[in-house]
């Protein structure tokens, strides 16, 4: 067959002949049919990744957590694993000390809450009624308040026939609680031989990529390293402050189930825009059963924290580095928490850092090899790939 080295679209696939295009269209195709049929292989590796992803996240929030810590007690003379046992130590008195104040409190509230909760929505929701009659638009609300108590009382229906299997129930209570535990026990494991010495593993995994490939690497190592370093470290830490910004302020208007309220808050924001706002609507029925004047108060208290945290906390905790859209992080949570559930909830957004970054650099690659072959009708902008190119 006639030579088409000359042609530059060959030549960017990396062929000399058309032959060389043909067979790469039906090997993707096989591929492709392939991994359809045997799937159900990759099943096991999805419930892996699940399995080791909440302990794996757990050690490297620790390890960006306390890295710092240990780098600086490390410089005045300690070892860095007396620095880590040192640190374990300390935080660990500090939840202790902690919890034997603040466990009991929570405890009282939240089982008051919990069993007082039903009355608030119900009170709430016959307020909103009776304001309504009062309007045009009191035929709809009639309608919408009946959709709502039927979606009540289904949801109602579907826990008390799910609970009755009984078995099933307490399995999935009991993998959940198993998983928290696990979580929980090797975290600190992971994170303590990672801060002991965090070059070491860095240097076997690039004793391993070809030495062609090790620029490429070591660039984009650094760029997740700042990726995942800005997202765990910085939402634990701007989650810490909100809910301690919201106790104070839920205890200067008076509200009733403040530290629970507040707690819940800070924890449920470690989902981004979604989270927080999950903690509203149990305070504003908490605050409805006070007065008018404590609804108002508690709907500018939350919101004025939640500008303060938006535009002064979270800038400065976590800094512009993400470069994710609210709108992208929205639907990266939905779609996500689809594949992953919980887990995908709460480990979404660094997930997708990681799965834009690939994206970023495989895209740039590309760029760089258009500019090759096709530079003569127009070049792209913005090839290089590097932590300061990335950012």
């Amino acid at each position: 067959m006639k030579n088409d080295s000359k042609s530059p679209l060959i030549n960017f696939f990396g062929g000399k002949t058309s032959y060389y295009l043909i067979g790469l269209v039906a090997l993707l195709s096989v591929t492709i049919y392939l991994l359809n049929k045997i799937s159900f292989i990759f099943h096991p590796a999805v419930v892996i990744f699940s399995t080791v992803l909440p302990p794996l996240v757990f050690a490297l929030l620790l390890y960006y957590l306390f890295n710092p810590i240990v780098n600086f007690l490390s410089k005045k003379g300690l070892s860095r694993g007396l620095s880590i046992g040192l640190s374990y130590v300390v935080i660990l008195g500090a939840l202790v000390i902690g919890g034997f104040q603040l466990v009991p409190v929570i405890e009282r509230q939240a089982v008051d809450l919990f069993n007082q909760l039903p009355g608030f929505f119900n009170d709430f929701q016959q307020t909103i009624q009776s304001f309504l009659d009062d309007t045009p638009f009191a035929a709809q609300s009639d309608e919408a308040m009946a959709s709502i108590d039927n979606i009540v009382k289904d949801f109602s229906s579907f826990i008390v026939n799910n609970w009755q299997k009984g078995a099933q129930g307490i399995g999935t209570i009991f993998s959940a609680v198993s998983s928290v535990a696990i979580t929980i026990f090797t975290g600190p494991i992971v994170a303590f031989f990672l801060i002991k010495n965090p070059q070491k593993l860095y240097q076997a995994f690039m004793a391993i990529v070809p030495p062609r490939f090790r620029h490429d690497v070591q660039e984009l190592t650094k760029v997740a390293n700042q990726q995942l370093g800005a997202f765990l470290k910085g939402q634990v830490i701007a989650s810490l402050l909100l809910g301690a910004i919201y106790w104070v302020v839920f205890l200067v208007i008076g509200l009733e189930f403040a530290t629970v309220i507040a707690i819940a808050a800070g924890i449920l924001s470690i989902i981004p825009y979604i989270g927080a706002f999950l903690a509203f609507f149990p305070g504003l029925f908490i605050a409805f059963q006070d007065s008018s004047f404590m609804v108002l108060k508690f709907v500018i208290a939350w919101f004025a924290v939640q500008m303060l945290h938006g535009d002064l906390v979270v800038p400065r905790v976590m800094g512009d580095r993400l470069k994710i859209h609210p709108v992208t992080i929205l639907i990266v949570l939905l779609v996500m928490g689809d594949l992953l559930g919980l887990v995908g909830v709460i480990f979404g957004i660094p997930i997708y850092s990681m799965i834009k970054l690939l994206v970023v650099f495989t895209f740039r690659k590309f760029k760089q090899r258009y500019n090759k072959y096709f530079g003569q009708n127009g070049t792209y902008e913005n090839t290089d790939f590097s932590e300061k190119d990335y950012l």
